[in-house]
């Protein structure tokens, strides 16, 4: 799982990658859960995924074309192809405070984002933070895009009305801009509950990705897809060691302890 990764740092995660691993489709993962067989896939095989849609994905394009692969990217529907602004990428945010907004409820969030930095989710700036269609259909044929809710709030934190919006409301965005069908989703910050789950199955996804860190097996539930995330910008000694998930495990302890006071 990247987000923003630049493209010579992303080229060489992926050279390697290539080397020891066979890249298949979401799709591809996805079916053969469902099946309940994996005889088709390569026993060391990884899916390649990306959030939000950030404007800087454009560049990893050529890299996209060089290792025939097609990963799949999540984007934020009601932020690509505008100038509005992911709300965590505010200027001035600190890392805890980030994390604080992560876990109050979305109203409450808003309302202090207004007041703190006068951030709106529909505001527009003059500069871009995301893809534009323009670049999307350029990508097209290389890329699976897929929704990440509209505007990346964190789900369990939203009423039911926001949340269905946010949820169906991607699918019908994305549906519609790409003239695609989609299939799969990816939680915002990974949050979920069996809320957030029964409603990415009525709107009709396939499955939905999580950031469990681990990896996905036959008795993976579909809609609590895991993945390894893999920093933006790891070099790549911390790359090989993040594809082991003990760093990133070890972080979550970590953040777990600092939480809670000690």
């Amino acid at each position: 799982m990247y987000h923003d990764a630049k493209p010579e740092v992303f080229a060489k995660h992926l050279d390697y990658l290539s080397r020891h691993w066979t890249v298949i489709s979401l799709d591809t993962l996805v079916a053969a859960i469902y099946q309940k067989d994996f005889s088709r896939i390569p026993a060391k095989s990884v899916v390649i995924t990306i959030d939000d849609g950030h404007a800087g994905n454009i560049e990893l394009l050529p890299v996209f074309k060089q290792h025939r692969i097609r990963p799949t990217l999540f984007v934020c529907t009601q932020i690509i192809n505008t100038h509005r602004h992911f709300w965590f990428k505010i200027d001035g945010q600190s890392k805890a405070e980030k994390e604080r907004l992560k876990r109050i409820p979305n109203a409450e969030r808003l309302a202090h984002l207004k007041r703190t930095t006068d951030f709106e989710p529909e505001h527009v700036y003059p500069d871009r933070q995301a893809l534009s269609i323009t670049e999307m259909k350029e990508m097209e044929q290389n890329v699976d895009f897929q929704p990440h809710t509209q505007f990346h709030p964190i789900l369990p934190h939203c009423t039911d009305a926001e949340c269905k919006q946010e949820i169906l409301g991607s699918k019908v965005d994305l549906e519609g801009l790409l003239g695609i069908e989609c299939s799969h989703f990816s939680y915002p910050n990974g949050d979920y509950t069996e809320r957030e789950i029964e409603i990415v199955k009525a709107s009709g996804f396939r499955s939905a990705r999580t950031t469990v860190i681990g990896w996905n097996t036959l008795e993976t539930a579909p809609y609590q897809l895991k993945t390894i995330p893999i920093n933006d910008d790891a070099g790549f000694a911390l790359f090989r060691a993040q594809l082991t998930t003990v760093p990133q495990r070890l972080n979550q302890v970590l953040n777990s302890l600092l939480r809670n006071g000690f």
